[in-house]
């Protein structure tokens, strides 16, 4: 064989694994810039969607994430953001399976804050023991013991604990919001004034620090005061009538630890609306609706008993990685003007075969933007009105005419708060599920939308 032929094949074979080489870099790097782009979109969108805090959007991205790849890491994040929906099942459930192996202290810290929601106060405490254990100077995670502490009604234990999560540098006013409602419960309303009035004197003006401090000043006696500071603040249209209210009440009957409904913020009235909107253009999320009934999904933030509206609310918020965006988006104004004002004529209830009937009866038809009805617990309803005017009757006629159906309602209360919200709590004597629909144009003068409560083995 002579030298040229050998020199050609040689170069041939070189040729033909240059190609193959070259071949094989450029599928592969186009599969990184296809995944580095991947990523990048997926982190543009998360970001997006925590300054709007539009949470529906995460949850989906999040689940996406999952199905690609499941890490604890991103079972975190999702079972944050359920969290902050208040869908505690969901965070329970997304959160479970890395327990055991995790090494992570905020994770049980998390899964604390979901169990002491969901009203399992011992589990909460072994969970955040062994975040401490973990990471001894994890701040967030004494401050969410001495909460738990505070709901078994272990006070000096709670103190000690809400002292170490501010000598971990936890956030210093959430630890003195919480300092000042153990003063309520403690019936030291000296101590809890001072508390309150630092973090007033800092400029905190949110509804729960304003009414805290309201309740302090009754109870202190400072009648005046307290008017005067009612009306500057806008916290009642009626200040006499919340002063006497505030006068009778125990602390202890003001707060409820495990309420789960989100307050009026704007990101809740975003939440609920684009999860209806959703509803409506799925038409297998309406079937599923339909079955079910009605969808007890709630949101982010605790709020206080539905008798005071805001009095001692504990701040027990994780919003770690979630956001708190300060302006007001474009999408969250859309949501605001779709909720409008609801006028109540009448309100009646009566005992049917298999269920107990709420009848509201309205100027205006009841959308689904303009209420939020809550499953608490087996027996126990949460329903918020939002921006409602009441008939001339007020409030107690409303409580009494659902209360005269006592054959499957065992206790109602509720409360008009200060932005023209009606919270209703309703208890069943035994475990119900609920159907809320409009009964059309002929079922009153006017619009009425219902809600029929069902014993759950009917």
């Amino acid at each position: 064989m002579s030298h040229f032929s050998i020199h050609c094949k040689v170069k041939k074979l070189i040729n033909t694994k240059f190609i193959i080489v070259c071949s094989m870099l450029f599928v592969v790097t186009g599969c990184q810039n296809s995944t580095v782009r991947y990523d990048l979109n997926d982190k543009q969108k998360i970001y997006v969607h925590e300054a709007t805090k539009n949470y529906g959007g995460l949850i989906e991205l999040y689940k996406q994430r999952l199905q690609r790849s499941d890490s604890e890491d991103t079972r975190y994040k999702l079972a944050q953001v359920y969290y902050l929906t208040n869908d505690f099942e969901a965070a329970k459930r997304t959160l479970m399976p890395v327990l055991k192996k995790s090494r992570n202290d905020n994770v049980f810290v998390l899964y604390g804050h979901i169990e002491s929601k969901m009203r399992n106060n011992d589990t909460a405490l072994e969970y955040l023991d062994k975040a401490i254990a973990i990471n001894p100077k994890n701040g967030e995670a004494y401050n969410v013991k001495g909460i738990v502490l505070l709901k078994k009604k272990q006070y000096d234990a709670a103190r000690y604990s809400f002292n170490l999560a501010r000598d971990n540098f936890y956030d210093e006013n959430k630890v003195t919001n919480n300092l000042a409602m153990l003063s309520i419960l403690n019936k030291d309303y000296n101590e809890a004034y001072k508390y309150l009035n630092i973090l007033y004197t800092k400029g905190y003006r949110d509804q729960t620090i304003l009414h805290n401090l309201l309740y302090t000043l009754v109870k202190l006696n400072k009648i005046q005061l307290a008017k005067s500071f009612c009306i500057s603040h806008r916290l009642s249209h009626d200040p006499e009538i919340l002063i006497q209210e505030l006068k009778q009440i125990e602390p202890i009957d003001a707060i409820k630890f495990n309420e789960i409904a989100p307050t009026q913020s704007e990101s809740q009235k975003q939440y609920t609306i684009e999860k209806t909107a959703l509803q409506k253009v799925s038409k297998t999320d309406t079937a599923i609706k339909s079955k079910n009934g009605t969808n007890t999904q709630t949101s982010t933030k605790s709020e206080v008993n539905a008798k005071l509206a805001n009095i001692a609310k504990l701040d027990t918020e994780t919003e770690t990685d979630v956001k708190k965006g300060s302006q007001k988006n474009n999408q969250a104004n859309q949501a605001n003007q779709a909720v409008t004002k609801s006028t109540i004529l009448a309100v009646r209830s009566g005992e049917h075969g298999k269920f107990s009937r709420v009848t509201f009866e309205t100027v205006s038809p009841l959308s689904k933007n303009q209420y939020l009805l809550e499953k608490i617990s087996p027996t126990e309803f949460k329903l918020s009105l939002y921006d409602v005017t009441l008939p001339k009757a007020g409030i107690n006629y409303i409580i009494n005419r659902i209360a005269r159906s006592d054959r499957d309602f065992s206790n109602v209360t509720g409360t008009l708060t200060a932005e023209k919200t009606l919270i209703l709590q309703i208890k069943t004597k035994r475990n119900s599920i609920v159907k809320d629909f409009d009964a059309g144009p002929d079922a009153c003068k006017a619009k009425c939308f219902v809600f029929d409560f069902y014993l759950e083995n009917k």
